[in-house]
């Protein structure tokens, strides 16, 4: 059955879902101090908190076990206007319950956030835990989209192991871009990743200059569709195809080697920096029907994309496109998407092609 339809995006409204299911477990505690499993989150725990969070936030003090302790657990949440709407409209929690379901079944079963949920309840030492569903924050130093922060203000000097959480859904696998017009985009994406692509500019530029001369980068249109009639966007497609089709070819002969090599080396850090801005980041991808996916991008993960053996295959029709597998699962994938702009210009509406480069996760990323 396919899903209803709804005015929010869903991975929006997986941040607030998921922020107040972590702040349940932390919440919802051990009934002694022998006890090795936490009682379970249940949808209900889910729904109180995010009640409150879309009102003011949340708040709330909870002694630690056997305890006078009170350790306080809060939650905020930043969130795209249209999911905030969606979610302030309780009725229409129904529509994304599989969500919910996902969330609450992290929290019951990930195993590192319930240790540190039962050793923050039972230390008898004052706690601060914040739980912040920061889609709309500033992403300059960090991937995350839920973040953990613990502190202890009787002991302002102690270092706790603060979580990043990057979430993803089915059709939210992007983790990096470059955007913009010019072939130095080109050398942007590949270059990251140890590719060179420079040979190849002149070549790129002079099939672009048979169809647009020298005006591709400032050409404006007056609508959409003069812009979509001109087969600009055909030809934009199949000269980044050229440049696409070279850098696979490099990918393919340095990523496939039995040995390591510097590309590997780079092209690990490029994942790693990608999924994580180089931050303790745990991807979190919802497969569906509550299913969840898990993937730590730490230095175990960079040694393991740096000593492997990789698939790499080129999109020869349709998108520019190269497709990296490990053990015969898609790793990830970089993208060539062309859309069509609108802008102003001396106070008129207009329009312009405008090329967007993806990297994104693929199924392998989550299961090798």
């Amino acid at each position: 059955m396919a899903a209803e339809k709804i005015s929010a995006n869903r991975g929006d409204l997986f941040e607030a879902f998921f922020a107040a299911a972590v702040a349940a477990r932390f919440v919802k505690r051990a009934k002694n101090k022998t006890s090795k499993k936490l009682p379970s989150i249940t949808a209900g725990d889910v729904n109180t908190i995010l009640t409150e969070m879309m009102k003011k936030g949340y708040t709330k003090n909870v002694n630690d076990v056997g305890s006078a302790v009170v350790d306080t657990v809060t939650v905020n949440v930043a969130i795209p206007k249209k999911a905030t709407d969606f979610l302030q409209v309780k009725s229409n929690w129904s529509k994304v319950s599989d969500l919910r379901t996902g969330a609450v079944s992290f929290a019951n079963n990930h195993s590192r956030l319930n240790a540190q949920a039962r050793g923050l309840s039972i230390n008898e030492r004052q706690d601060i835990i914040k739980v912040t569903a920061a889609g709309t924050e500033d992403q300059k130093g960090t991937k995350a989209d839920v973040k953990v922060e613990i502190q202890s203000p009787q002991n302002p000097d102690r270092r706790f192991r603060n979580i990043d959480y990057s979430l993803k859904v089915s059709g939210g696998e992007q983790f990096h871009q470059v955007s913009g017009q010019g072939f130095d985009k080109f050398l942007n994406i590949f270059g990251e990743m140890g590719i060179d692509v420079s040979p190849i500019a002149k070549k790129y530029n002079t099939a672009i200059n048979d169809f647009f001369d020298t005006d591709v980068y400032t050409r404006k249109y007056p609508s959409r569709g003069a812009a979509e009639q001109s087969g600009g966007g055909p030809k934009l497609k199949s000269s980044a195809q050229i440049v696409y089709s070279y850098a696979g070819k490099k990918m393919k002969k340095a990523l496939e080697e039995t040995e390591p090599n510097e590309i590997k080396q780079q092209f690990a850090n490029y994942i790693i920096f990608g999924l994580s801005r180089n931050v303790n980041t745990e991807l979190v991808k919802f497969v569906g029907k509550g299913n969840i996916k898990t993937r730590v991008a730490n230095r175990e993960f960079r040694d393991l994309l740096s000593n492997s053996i990789y698939k790499v295959s080129i999109n020869t029709s349709g998108d520019p496109k190269i497709i990296i597998s490990l053990d015969s699962k898609k790793l990830l994938q970089i993208r060539y998407k062309l859309e069509v702009a609108s802008g102003k210009s001396a106070g008129q509406k207009v329009y312009r092609f405008y090329p967007r480069h993806y990297l994104e996760a693929l199924e392998g990323m989550f299961t090798i």
